[in-house]
């Protein structure tokens, strides 16, 4: 499955990580040549801690809603004036995950681009942010954005490969970011330190998925990491490469699926401070690439 981008949806709620998702967004819209829509999801409260500051109680959801629409209106006449494109916008009332969830469903979006600041502890294991909802439940991709990334546009784009069964699936998607934005690939193969003895497996699986990217034409590196947290090695290989974007399965190195996000995906996802996107495993099962490029399913 490509990335075939048409649609691209923009959680906002007017904070510095929001805006910057949305500078990312309006960007690759622009690149891509697709309908950017800008989504505010309004709390079921009596107060409203948003906008404006500072914390303020609002009575009259009619003042609240012009409020929020003059927001947002300014907010897209300035992608309008930096981008050269015109979001549509609209407005929600509920929690935040479920309400973007809905409209993903609902209009069919190819991706959402949003805003995150992490999260640490018991909510890390457990409850996580809003971010992590969309992540684990939309049914397209997400690209999760943290303050660091200022940087709009990537260049490196790291890889990681593994033995799961989901890890190959989402070569096709870097390899078309790559391409549009005349990006490098740096593939790195994931190995624990107690599976040493799966090294030439796993060596065989990046023949592959080295092929794969080599017969798009796409620029790359290709290292073997080993260790015993995997997702802090891959970020700090990132790291290395001065990269600016990671692409993960949701469920990567994990075999955990459904409702909860994957133990290391929501590391990356917490503590990137580059962009994360996230891929949803298919449908079905999948062994990989063969080495033709294409996808093998068992």
């Amino acid at each position: 499955m490509s990335l075939k981008l048409k649609k691209i949806l923009v959680p906002i709620d007017f904070s510095e990580t929001g805006m910057l998702a949305l500078e990312h967004a309006a960007f690759m819209a622009r690149l891509m040549k697709a309908d950017l829509h800008m989504l505010h999801v309004m709390p079921v409260s009596e107060y409203y801690f948003e906008i404006p500051e500072p914390i303020m109680r609002i009575e009259n959801h009619d003042t609240l809603n012009k409020i929020v629409e003059q927001k947002l209106n300014e907010a897209a006449e300035d992608v309008y004036k930096n981008y050269g494109i015109r979001p549509s916008t609209s407005s929600a009332r509920g929690q935040v995950g479920q309400e973007v969830i809905t409209i993903v469903n609902e209009q069919l979006f190819d991706l959402v681009v949003m805003g995150t600041h992490g999260a640490k502890g018991f909510e890390e294991l457990f409850i996580g942010s809003n971010a992590h909802k969309v992540v684990t439940l939309a049914p397209c991709p997400v690209l999760t954005v943290q303050t660091h990334a200022t940087h709009l546009g990537f260049k490196n784009i790291v890889l990681p490969i593994d033995r799961s069964q989901h890890s190959r699936e989402k070569v096709d998607e870097a390899v078309d970011l790559a391409s549009a934005y005349a990006a490098k690939i740096h593939i790195i193969g994931l190995l624990e330190s107690n599976e040493a003895s799966e090294y030439d497996k796993l060596q065989i699986v990046l023949d592959q998925v080295e092929h794969a990217v080599q017969k798009a034409g796409v620029p790359f590196s290709r290292n073997t990491i080993e260790g015993s947290n995997l997702a802090i090695e891959a970020l700090k290989y990132g790291h290395r490469v001065n990269a600016d974007l990671i692409v993960i399965m949701t469920d990567h190195e994990s075999e955990m699926t459904g409702i909860f996000l994957g133990p290391k995906a929501k590391q990356i996802v917490n503590h990137s401070k580059i962009p994360v996107l996230s891929i949803k495993p298919r449908e079905g099962k999948y062994s990989g690439i063969d080495l033709g490029g294409s996808y093998t399913a068992y």
